[in-house]
């Protein structure tokens, strides 16, 4: 049973305390089989994995491990085709409105009084965003974000021990709630936020092109042509780098100066690059092609790295 079968199975879900502690503890027994040293990093109510040293590393992989609430709607990522990412945002604002709007004035009809009918549209408005960010966890997230959480750890327990040092891991809390677990700790770490070239992994199960959204102080580095040479087209699996001025991703990643997200998508013609299901029941795959496809090239990275 590899990593993604086994989160799978046996922490299906990761967004209670209990949940992420008990999942956090599974994570820091795989580091140490590893020989790889491990903590909890507590920032606030945000509960970080980290393993190794990221004040040394020259880069740090991560991912976020806890689990979205469900939604109806699949929040669906568009990278490269801005304009129809923001149509769709707007309709999904746009039912939130109509509906909010048909609350408020059958209110409105049975009280005869106004004002009730703006309150009651400001609170099924709100608790509509409540509900996508905090409701009940889905219990379907393969995709997203185990898919991610199994790549960090398997290229973690991948390396090997003369490479290890430049490389540290990081699986964020409260992605799902505002980045707030990769902010915190980007806070917490000035040096690491400015600095560290830093590779988020984020639903990277579904589809065979590889988005690699990059910021510019990322692909400034001398690092970075190495990265794009460790990878190429494999087993029908297609790398794409782009900058992140025209690429859309809304990740982790965002929150450090040197950030580099990774997507994985299907294509199609119009629509370009996408990935489905999201947030929805319907998140109940990843390729594991695709996992094993990001530990070579990276672990080729990474052992580049070091004879550098």
């Amino acid at each position: 049973m590899n990593r993604l079968q086994e989160i799978v199975s046996q922490f299906p879900i990761r967004k209670s305390d209990e949940q992420k502690e008990a999942f956090r503890k599974w994570a820091r027994g795989i580091a140490e089989n590893a020989g790889i040293s491990s903590r909890t990093e507590e920032d606030g109510k945000h509960l970080n994995f980290v393993a190794g040293d990221p004040d040394t590393a020259k880069v740090i992989f991560t991912a976020h491990y806890d689990t979205p609430a469900n939604m109806l709607l699949p929040n669906l990522i568009i990278p490269r085709n801005i304009p129809l990412f923001v149509l769709y945002q707007l309709v999904v604002v746009g039912i939130l409105m109509v509906i909010s709007l048909g609350a408020a004035y059958g209110v409105s009809r049975l009280t005869g009084e106004r004002r009730f009918g703006l309150i009651t549209f400001f609170i099924v408005y709100y608790a509509f965003l409540f509900l996508i960010m905090m409701g009940p966890a889905n219990r379907n997230n393969v995709n997203d974000n185990t898919s991610g959480t199994a790549t960090v750890l398997s290229l973690m327990e991948s390396l090997d021990p003369e490479v290890r040092s430049n490389a540290a891991f990081i699986l964020f809390d409260n992605e799902e709630k505002g980045k707030q677990g990769s902010k915190a700790f980007a806070k917490k770490h000035p040096e690491i936020k400015k600095n560290t070239l830093v590779i988020n992994m984020d639903c990277i199960g579904v589809g065979d092109h590889m988005i690699f959204t990059c910021k510019n102080f990322a692909r400034a580095l001398g690092d970075y042509g190495i990265l794009e040479q460790s990878f190429s087209e494999q087993d029908g699996i297609t790398p794409h780098f782009y900058p992140s001025s025209g690429t859309m991703m809304n990740s982790d990643q965002s929150s450090f100066r040197r950030g580099i997200g990774v997507v994985a998508c299907k294509r199609r013609s119009v629509v370009g690059f996408y990935t489905p299901n999201i947030h929805t029941k319907n998140d109940t795959f990843a390729d594991e092609r695709n996992i094993e496809y990001l530990v070579q090239s990276l672990g080729t990275f990474v052992n580049s790295l070091a004879e550098n």
